[in-house]
């Protein structure tokens, strides 16, 4: 079977060596069977009988038990045949959902296309042949010659990143169940996984005290009449607007434009962390930003590497795209100080309070703090 996680992107692209590598590949995958075998119990069963009647015939020199054991044996070769071409002539598309988060359940389309054109597949049975894609498998009874079948089931990816290579594996028993062939089929399609999100990172004081010290920031912000609406009962009841009140017999709001700004700032800082703690420190900024986004509030988001602002020069998936393919730098240089007013609240994610600037240590969360469980 084809490896499915994931081919080496170091890999020479081009010259000799390039050229002797994707040669050594090619003869390794035609050397490979394609088609795995597995007997099952009841296949067990039948060999057992079909070396017992072999022996039978030979000690007696039966032509009946002869008879008998060549029906057993031509059951046995076109069970094999079947199941072969059973499996042969399969083709699955994955359409993943747009946006797809470590660890979440989502629905996904599969389409899969019998593509022989006079002979049937039965009793087939779809699944992942690693811990990511399918949740469980699909059974699928037959798919008639040129049939296409479309469905969709939930996928699960364990772990944030990008999948080049999602693994399934088609298998069945047909047609009297003596053997299990399983044959793999690797999916040519990039799937993009977002961090988890894990609600206990929104309970943490730090970001509590960022998102009180975000909503006080925006209180009273926007001067510029932008429209007039229906009241909320959300909404604030200082802006209620009488006269329109009056007018049209109920309460209606003044709303005024808000202005395109950053209410706070999340850092990271990519420098001596470790692999768990680091991705703890990013499930905590998806899950914060993600917060921050729903309830409207601008944030601006810094690292070694990234610079974005949101919602003026990108997106919270534009973020959220980032977060799940960053990786840490041992040698990444310290962050420099904060060159922001000291009225925005700005929240830090480093490893260590070495690497933090002076002005942010009360601003800080540390791995330490990151991987402890919110009180």
């Amino acid at each position: 079977m084809r490896r499915f996680w994931p081919r080496p992107s170091s890999a020479p692209q081009a010259g000799p060596a390039a050229a002797l590598l994707r040669g050594a590949r090619a003869l390794r995958d035609a050397i490979r069977p394609r088609i795995a075998l597995r007997i099952t119990r009841a296949g067990l069963w039948f060999t057992i009988t079909i070396l017992l009647t072999g022996i039978g015939a030979f000690l007696s020199a039966n032509n009946l038990i002869f008879l008998i054991l060549s029906a057993l044996l031509a059951t046995l070769v076109v069970s094999g045949n079947l199941n072969r071409l059973t499996l042969a002539g399969l083709e699955v598309v994955f359409e993943p959902p747009e946006h797809l988060f470590a660890g979440a359940g989502a629905s996904g389309r599969f389409v899969i296309r019998n593509t022989k054109s006079w002979f049937p597949s039965f009793a087939l049975r779809l699944a992942s042949a690693n811990e990511n894609g399918l949740r469980s498998p699909i059974f699928i009874p037959m798919i008639a010659p040129g049939e296409v079948v479309e469905f969709h089931a939930d996928v699960c990816f364990a772990r944030r990143g990008r999948y080049r290579e999602n693994g399934f594996a088609f298998s069945s028993r047909f047609p009297f169940g003596f053997a299990e062939r399983r044959a793999g089929v690797t999916l040519q399609t990039d799937v993009l996984v977002y961090p988890a999100l894990h609600d206990h990172h929104l309970l943490h004081p730090l970001f509590a005290d960022l998102l009180a010290e975000a909503e006080a920031r925006r209180q009273g912000r926007g001067v510029e009449f932008h429209q007039l609406r229906p009241y909320r009962y959300e909404d604030d009841a200082r802006h209620i607007d009488w006269r329109a009140t009056a007018r049209h017999g109920e309460m209606h709001l003044r709303e005024y434009a808000v202005e395109q700004q950053e209410d706070v700032e999340l850092w990271l800082d990519l420098g001596g962390w470790q692999r768990e703690p680091f991705e703890e420190a990013v499930c905590a900024l998806a899950t914060q930003s993600l917060a921050l986004q729903r309830r409207g509030i601008g944030l601006r988001f810094r690292s070694q590497d990234c610079d974005l602002a949101i919602p003026s020069q990108s997106t919270i998936h534009g973020l959220l795209k980032y977060l799940a393919l960053i990786d840490p730098e041992p040698l990444a240089r310290p962050l420099p100080p904060p060159s922001v007013p000291s009225a925005v609240p700005v929240l830090l994610y480093a490893a260590t309070r070495e690497r933090a600037p002076d002005t942010l240590l009360t601003r800080t969360l540390t791995a330490a703090a990151v991987a402890a469980p919110a009180p």
